[in-house]
């Protein structure tokens, strides 16, 4: 089975959605909301893709929604004892991959796409192309004198049309304008950590730092893990700071004169945990994360319509943010299929009234002596912030409004296949591909007037690692 994780703040496409699972690759950054096509699951044995950055799809109240895993120095995923090692490495490993290595290297190419804007949701009447992202992430991990080092490079260029606001149709229904321009922008994510005993507690160090046109982010991180002497548990915890600062394209100018110059953001994130193994067969964990938000956390980007005036004004959402989170892990061995069954569900609050809900069933099936075939679903919903409309009549009291897609109620399904092998012990090779719908139909709760900017996508992955040993 792959290790169990410590809890993932994101979801969605793009944690800027707020979606925990969907992300599954770098961390997008937190500034957004994403949701799960990326959940920013962050694991390359699941091979998850790379992270969009938060700043735009991501489904979910990630990221900025509100999971502590998405953010990017949130809480890391908790290492396992030896006990726990040795049932999961049991359960899921390739043969060949479940040998420690003194250098580990891996590559892993992404390729997210949107589907396009339909005619029928279009404020221009026409279909609209959306984002697509390129992501090569490159991993070097080793042994270094008593510890473990490890280094994430992850590259990514972005291109496409995104949502801009929302206003009433011709017909008083919901559609959508999106940017005039296409967007090209590049992103670089490098994280750093440091794994070393201490004493009975195994603790794990990170540091990084991610840059793009308009936004760069520093971040620190620390976690430890300590399972008592012949206990079938194992404790974990971990916390995160994250330094951000937005310099918005524009910003200021004579065109958008009413778009920030820039702004600052920082963000906490913790958790704490437990896994215990339940048989030879059977481990389960329980975790429980807390993330907080200051400062500025509007997408400088977006617009509100306001029927009153006509027009349109810069969004604006509240300069804080608390996020709660209870996830709960299942990974059970079935020896007589060569097989695992993982079963995880997360539960997501926000004081900006989100609430979310995430359930996934994968598969791994390993199929001879070197392939592993992975199939899974995930199903996710949320209600939508207390401040979002699609468009307004007037001008609320508080002075918030935001018609962001991923603020709204929604629901999304997405169907998952990944595929590795193992050559010579030494080289594993791997694709992933992954489908993904979010509609209104998926919610928990009727929704009466869905966003017409809800995304649809389509994710391709391609890995390559070798192991020196």
């Amino acid at each position: 089975m792959d290790a169990i994780k410590a809890p993932n703040s994101v979801e969605g496409p793009h944690a800027q959605h707020g979606d925990l699972s969907v992300v599954r690759g770098a961390a997008p950054r937190a500034n957004h909301v994403v949701e799960g096509p990326h959940a920013q699951h962050g694991d390359l044995s699941v091979v998850r893709g790379a992270a969009p950055r938060a700043n735009h799809v991501v489904e979910g109240p990630h990221a900025q929604h509100g999971d502590p895993g998405v953010v990017r120095g949130a809480a890391p995923r908790a290492r396992m004892s030896a006990s726990l090692q040795a049932l999961t490495s049991a359960a899921l490993a390739i043969p060949g991959m479940a040998q420690a290595a003194d250098i580990e290297t891996d590559y892993l190419y992404s390729r997210y796409e949107e589907g396009d804007l339909p005619a029928a949701d279009s404020a221009s009447g026409r279909a609209s192309e959306r984002y697509s992202i390129d992501s090569h992430l490159f991993r070097v991990a080793g042994v270094v004198g008593a510890g473990n080092v490890a280094a994430d490079l992850t590259v990514e260029s972005m291109s496409g049309a995104s949502p801009w606001w929302v206003q009433p149709g011709a017909d008083g229904r919901p559609v959508q304008v999106m940017s005039g321009a296409s967007i090209e922008e590049e992103r670089v994510d490098l994280q750093l950590s440091y794994a070393q005993p201490v004493g009975v507690i195994d603790a794990v160090a990170k540091l990084g730092y991610s840059d793009e046109d308009d936004y760069q982010a520093a971040n620190v991180g620390f976690e430890a893990q300590y399972t008592p002497p012949g206990a079938p548990y194992t404790l974990s915890a971990g916390i995160g700071y994250s330094d951000d600062r937005i310099e918005p394209t524009e910003g200021g100018s004579a065109q958008y004169p009413d778009r920030i110059r820039s702004a600052d953001k920082n963000t906490w994130t913790s958790y704490a945990g437990a896994s215990w193994i339940l048989g030879p067969q059977t481990v389960v964990q329980g975790v429980f994360g807390y993330t907080r938000h200051d400062g500025y956390l509007t997408d400088p980007y977006k617009r509100a319509y306001f029927v009153a005036s006509a027009g349109t004004v810069p969004e604006s959402r509240p300069d804080g943010r608390q996020i709660w989170t209870l996830s709960g892990r299942l990974r059970h061995y079935l020896p007589a299929l060569s097989a695992a069954l993982h079963l995880d569900y997360r539960f997501f609050r926000d004081d900006w009234k989100i609430e979310s809900h995430t359930l996934e069933l994968a598969w791994q099936q390993r199929i001879g002596e070197a392939w592993l075939l992975s199939p899974s679903v995930r199903w996710y919903s949320q209600s939508q912030a207390f401040f979002y409309a699609p468009y307004y009549a007037d001008f609320r009291d508080d002075g918030f409004a935001s018609s962001d897609y991923r603020l709204s109620p929604f629901g999304a399904v997405s169907a998952r296949l990944d595929l590795k092998r193992s050559i010579a012990r030494h080289w594993t090779v791997g694709a992933g591909i992954e489908v993904y719908e979010a509609s209104g139909d998926y919610a928990i709760r009727s929704v009466d007037v869905e966003n017409p900017g809800l995304v649809d996508y389509t994710s391709l992955q391609l890995r390559v690692g070798y192991r020196f040993e």
